[in-house]
């Protein structure tokens, strides 16, 4: 059975989710956080992103 998830911690994807979830490359998705269009936090050696983040760019952006 798995643990409630707690509703103070954000639904987070990787770089590689958000590529999916936004139809492009995984490095488009770097270049738009180079360029501020999305935000992402580095954990460790990688980047997270919330999902309602990424999947409001999904509406608001055409892909690349």
């Amino acid at each position: 059975m798995s643990q409630p998830r707690d509703p103070k911690i954000p639904d987070l994807v990787s770089i590689q989710e958000a590529a999916a979830i936004l139809g492009i490359s995984k490095q488009a998705v770097h270049k738009r956080i180079d360029r501020g269009q999305l935000v992402g936090a580095p954990v460790g050696s990688t980047y997270v992103l919330r999902r309602a983040v990424v999947e409001a760019a999904r509406s608001a952006t055409p892909a690349e």
